[in-house]
């Protein structure tokens, strides 16, 4: 049976608000055609698109399936080490990724594109590299608290 309770726990309500963050940079990306900067000619293009590509996408394949086992899980599924891993990942990564954004979009002198909503997938991605942060320090002290 779903229990909806859980979304106004904290960890509930924080791995809520990252799937969504990262639903809404994932549409950023796709409506606005962004990318996260790099020289096409030495490859880093690639490497730093997909970073951010793989960061956002690969993060929602993680956090909402964690998101549902709260939801739909039998009591005891919140695995405390499983959360600190995949959490201090979320950030550090969510954290690049957004540099890097915020990096291109900074300096961005091309014509065409959108470089306000580059700006916007940057701040958000770091938004959601903090929420990730708050998630693994929950993390930690539930793992102190059992």
């Amino acid at each position: 049976m779903a229990d909806f309770r859980v979304l106004a726990r904290a960890h509930g309500f924080i791995k809520l608000a990252e799937v969504l963050l990262a639903a809404v940079c994932l549409g950023l990306i796709r409506h606005y055609d962004l990318h996260f900067g790099g020289d096409i000619t030495t490859g880093s293009y690639q490497d730093r698109y997909l970073c951010g590509i793989i960061t956002i996408g690969g993060f929602i394949l993680v956090s909402l399936p964690l998101l549902l086992s709260y939801i739909w899980g039998e009591a005891g599924t919140y695995q405390t080490l499983l959360e600190m891993i995949y959490n201090f990942t979320g950030m550090v990564l969510f954290l690049t990724a957004g540099s890097l954004a915020l990096d291109y979009y900074n300096s961005y002198k091309a014509t065409g594109g959108s470089p306000d909503a580059g700006k916007a997938l940057g701040a958000l991605c770091i938004i959601n590299g903090f929420f990730y942060l708050t998630d693994t320090v929950l993390a930690v002290r539930h793992s102190y608290a059992t």
